[in-house]
């Protein structure tokens, strides 16, 4: 495998795994809610607010593996690592450092480092080819 293939891969699945990760505790954190005496209003935001990052990071690791095979994926490698990178900035400035962070920074870097090394001439005829018009 080449070496922007490996590291869009590994970070694909180190994103996978971070995904997961916060999604097995969203029953803990649900039962957690449920047993305390916070206004109900609020326990119902709790759903989408542990529901949707989950889903974001699956799909953002989708996207990025895909996007390592592409022709024009170097851009979208970039993309995909620049939004994780902001969600691990998020999250380290409002909750500090933890492993989730950690693991959202290390697929960062490697959607970054993906980008990086994949040649770019492959993405730019690719891309072109899409916006001219065909004879």
């Amino acid at each position: 495998m080449k070496p922007f293939a490996s590291a869009a891969t590994a970070g694909s699945i180190l994103l996978g795994a971070t995904a997961a990760f916060h999604g097995s505790g969203y029953a803990s954190v649900m039962k957690t809610a449920s047993a305390s005496d916070i206004d109900p209003q609020l326990k119902l935001i709790l759903v989408p607010l542990w529901i949707f990052p989950t889903a974001h990071w699956i799909f953002i690791a989708i996207i990025a593996l895909l996007a390592a095979f592409a022709p024009a994926g170097r851009i979208i490698l970039a993309l995909c690592g620049a939004v994780i990178a902001a969600d691990a900035a998020i999250l380290y400035l409002n909750l500090g450092p933890f492993i989730g962070e950690a693991m959202l920074a290390a697929s960062a870097l490697l959607f970054v480092v993906a980008a990086a090394v994949k040649p770019a001439d492959r993405g730019r005829r690719a891309f072109s080819s899409m916006l001219t018009p065909a004879p």
